[in-house]
């Protein structure tokens, strides 16, 4: 027999090897769930595609925690922000687990719907390949409803419309004040709200923000209803850098958990005795939307071709609109509003829905 025959002969008894070992499964407060496959890592996170028995497919995320209660803590905050909103245009949790492991080092699990379609970034990748591009109604209508779901976090109202106080049952004093802690490590932040203010003004405006706003981060629904996702670096919105060190600190945080190419320029040289806002949102909305037209964020773009520093570009707001596909400019006016390197004349979340109607009052 030849060599190309043993290992034609040795690949088939391989693969049906593999087909008699069963799907791997987990347990999640009881109920059974079939790993399909890896939809995706990075860092300690995975995520999983499995099967419930009665057949429905979800997302599961995997967060390992080696490094003991601070990773565990970020990863506990991430749970909790998932329980804060309740809008369509904003992912739910399904439910939620933690395991200890036999090394001492715990495990937390995270179920959450699964999105055939994929997110907004695949369909960037889908129109790079096949030289094809957004209709600019189409992209306007796309952004205006991620628009509204960043709203809802940018204005949300203390224990109303809120996961904490609809998906589940208990003490509303001890849901507020959870609510009212910050979603970051205490000595990082100082909060602009007191918790005595939130207690005593139920249904006051506390905004987040989601800090990590990008194309790979917006799941896409059957109906084509875009979906905010990973809510892992989701914050308590304005912070009051009060000294040096929390500057810094808030820097190292921002460099891993919030994408370079769609981060703020606040974000790279945090100030002190300044205060971080919901802008840092906006700027990210800003690059998210040139990426949906233009199938690159801005600060990549510019700097794959002039083969400048991409923080430099970013910190000077440095980019250019490409010369095709061609779009009006009311609807680049919107995309240079949120790329405004001064936070202080960024627009807020109400003004760039504004805008996006007025450019859509073009068609």
């Amino acid at each position: 027999m030849s060599l190309t025959h043993y290992i034609l002969d040795f690949a088939y008894s391989f693969n049906t090897c593999i087909n008699c070992f069963p799907t791997p499964s987990l347990h999640i407060n009881n109920r059974s769930y079939k790993i399909q496959r890896l939809l995706g890592e990075g860092g300690f996170s995975y995520v999983y595609l499995v099967q419930a028995s009665n057949g429905e497919y979800f997302a599961l995320k995997k967060i390992r925690c080696p490094f003991g209660a601070e990773s565990l803590q970020h990863a506990m905050k991430e749970i909790d922000s998932y329980k804060i909103f309740n809008d369509e245009h904003i992912i739910n949790m399904i439910d939620s687990n933690v395991v200890q492991e036999r090394d001492g080092s715990k495990t937390v699990y995270i179920l959450l719907p699964y999105f055939r379609r994929g997110n907004l970034q695949d369909t960037i990748n889908a129109n790079l390949i096949n030289h094809a591009h957004y209709d600019e109604r189409e992209a306007l209508q796309l952004f205006l409803e991620i628009a509204q779901g960043v709203r809802v976090m940018h204005k949300h109202r203390v224990g109303e419309d809120s996961g904490l106080n609809t998906r589940r049952a208990g003490n509303n004093t001890l849901d507020l004040e959870r609510e009212a802690q910050p979603l970051m490590d205490d000595q990082r932040v100082t909060p602009v709200t007191s918790m005595s203010n939130l207690l005593s003004s139920r249904g006051a405006v506390v905004p987040y923000s989601h800090r990590d706003i990008k194309p790979a981060n917006i799941m896409l629904s059957q109906t084509g209803v875009p979906v905010l996702m990973d809510l892992g670096s989701c914050t308590r919105a304005r912070i009051e850098v009060a000294s040096r060190q929390q500057a810094l600190e808030l820097q190292d945080y921002a460099a891993e958990y919030c994408t370079m190419s769609y981060r703020a320029p606040e974000l790279f040289d945090v100030k002190t005795n300044s205060v971080l806002d919901e802008g840092v949102d906006i700027w990210s909305l800003g690059c998210t939307y040139f990426a949906l037209l233009y199938c690159s964020s801005p600060f990549e773009l510019q700097s794959s071709e002039s083969g400048a520093s991409l923080s430099l570009a970013i910190i000077n707001g440095q980019y250019r609109f490409p010369d095709a596909p061609k779009y009006s400019e009311r609807n680049k006016d919107v995309i240079r509003a949120c790329l405004t390197v001064d936070p202080k004349h960024r627009p807020d979340i109400d003004r760039v829905i504004l805008m996006i109607q007025g450019a859509l009052q073009q068609f």
